[in-house]
C-alpha cells in the first residue's frame, strides 16, 4: 500500500500568480497609455483607472512611474535579448544572422506598439535610467556581450575584418537598432522591412568583410 501523501501547491501560489498577473496588465495598460499620451501627459490615476484598480493597487507593484518605465523597458531588452540568443544559435554566416536581428527589429515596427520604438520623449529619460539602475546596466551589458561575440566570430572564420575594433562594430550595430531614425521609411511605406535591411546591411558590411566575402549576401529568414 501506498501511504505516499499527495502533495500539494503552496497555498501562496494563487496568490502569486494572479499577483504577477495582474502587474503584467499594469505593464501592458501602462505601455499603451505612455504610446498614445507620452511619459510625462500619463499619470498613474490613468493607469490605474484603464486597468480598474486603485491608484494604490498600481503602486503595490510599482513604487513610481519611474519604477513602471523601468520595468517596461527591461522586459523588452530581455525579449530583444532572447532574440539574439536564438539567432546567435542557428546556423549561418555570421553577417546572416546579424541580418536576422535587423530584420526582426525593423519588422517590429510594422507590426507591434512598442514603447522604445514610439516614444520619442523616453530617449533622454530611457539612457538616464539606463545609467542608474543597475539591473538595466547589466542588462544591456549582456546585449552588448552577445552582438560581440557574434563580431568575433565573424573575425576568427575570416568574413569579418580583424583590423576594425569590435567594440566599434557593437556600438555600430547597435545605433542601427534605434527604431525611432528608420521608422519614417518603414511606415510611409517607402522601404519594406527586408528592403532597409539588405540597404543597411550592404552599407554596413562594405567596411567590414574582408576582401573574400565583399560579395557575399546573408540570407533572412
Amino acid at each position: 500500500m501506498d501511504n505516499t501523501q499527495p502533495t500539494h501547491p503552496p497555498k501562496h501560489s494563487l496568490k502569486q500568480r494572479q499577483r504577477e498577473e495582474r502587474a503584467a496588465l499594469i505593464l501592458r495598460t501602462a505601455n499603451a497609455l505612455l504610446i498614445e499620451k507620452g511619459y510625462y501627459a500619463t499619470s498613474i490615476d490613468e493607469i490605474a483607472a484603464r486597468v480598474g484598480i486603485s491608484k494604490g493597487t498600481v503602486y503595490l507593484h510599482f513604487a513610481s512611474k519611474e519604477d513602471l518605465l523601468t520595468a517596461l523597458i527591461e522586459q523588452q531588452i530581455v525579449e530583444f535579448l532572447a532574440l539574439v540568443d536564438a539567432v546567435i544559435s542557428q546556423p549561418g554566416t555570421v553577417r546572416a544572422r546579424l541580418e536576422r536581428i535587423l530584420a526582426q527589429a525593423y519588422g517590429s515596427i510594422q507590426t507591434e506598439r512598442r514603447l522604445l520604438a514610439e516614444l520619442p520623449d523616453t530617449i533622454t529619460l530611457t539612457k538616464t535610467l539606463i545609467q542608474k539602475r543597475a539591473n538595466l546596466s547589466a542588462r544591456v551589458d549582456e546585449v552588448m556581450a552577445r552582438i560581440a561575440s557574434l563580431f568575433e566570430e565573424g573575425k576568427r572564420t575570416g568574413e569579418l575584418s580583424p583590423t576594425v575594433p569590435t567594440p566599434l562594430m557593437v556600438t555600430t550595430f547597435i545605433g542601427l537598432l534605434s527604431l525611432n531614425d528608420y521608422e519614417q521609411f518603414l511606415t510611409s511605406g517607402q522601404y519594406s522591412a527586408d528592403e532597409l535591411v539588405a540597404a543597411v546591411s550592404h552599407t554596413l558590411f562594405a567596411g567590414w568583410a574582408v576582401a573574400s566575402s565583399m560579395g557575399e549576401k546573408g540570407e533572412i529568414s
